[in-house]
């Protein structure tokens, strides 16, 4: 049984990150698609310029609170499954993850930031590259996801349920990054609420595995392949 602090603020950085992200999520409102016209991008990024600017700052905060927690989910994992290198994976997929909202925060300030005086061209060419960027973060997230899947599963850390729930966001995610290959219609980058819900997905996990977390404890492990005798 792991009884720490440390396990209790990685808990409240996951609640954390949640609620970040789907205010940063939500307030710009829907972008529109890439393939929409100068105009209308144009007038996104120009009518909520402030929302944007706001939004990439929860982002960039969010990218460093996902990695705490899955640091410290991580560290649980690797006490209970030493010779494993889940933890490890889990570890490496979230810094790549929050390198990714990170990244993805600092082309949301590009995008709004000194848009006066500024080519059209230029802003719907960095606002393109944002909304792909965005899709990316799904392949992204797989990764950790999928680890923390296998790690609960082989652990036995947490109940099996919340392994599946993970490894089943770690799909949807990566079905959202398929859309980078879209050319026409609606699954094609920004103006789909597919990142949303890639987000609702992998925030189920991260909000019910920062529960057992935030309460200084996590069940006892039972490596996997032993039969449980209770």
């Amino acid at each position: 049984m792991t009884e720490r602090h440390e396990l209790r603020w990685g808990g409240f950085a996951g609640f954390a990150f949640v609620v970040l992200a789907v205010v940063a999520a939500l307030m710009p409102g829907l972008p529109p698609r890439v393939t929409a016209s100068a105009d209308e991008i144009s007038s996104y990024v120009a009518d909520g310029q402030g929302r944007l600017m706001v939004a990439a700052l929860l982002w960039a905060v969010s990218a460093a609170l996902v990695i705490w927690f899955a640091a410290a989910f991580a560290e649980a994992l690797r006490e209970r499954e030493e010779r494993s290198d889940v933890h490890i994976a889990l570890m490496a997929g979230a810094v790549l993850l929050g390198t990714a909202i990170f990244m993805y925060g600092v082309a949301l300030a590009v995008v709004a930031n000194g848009l006066t005086g500024r080519d059209v061209a230029l802003t719907v060419g960095v606002f393109q590259a944002t909304m792909v960027l965005n899709a990316m973060i799904g392949l992204a997230a797989a990764v950790p996801l999928t680890a923390a899947g296998m790690g609960v599963l082989r652990t036995r850390m947490l109940p099996d349920w919340l392994g599946y729930v993970a490894l089943a966001a770690a799909v949807i995610s990566g079905i959202t990054a398929l859309t980078i290959f879209a050319t026409s219609g609606s699954f094609v980058p920004g103006g789909s609420y597919l990142p949303i819900v890639t987000l609702v997905a992998g925030g189920i996990f991260v909000l019910s595995a920062s529960g057992y977390m935030a309460r200084e404890h996590l069940p006892s492990a039972v490596p996997m392949g032993q039969m449980r005798t209770q």
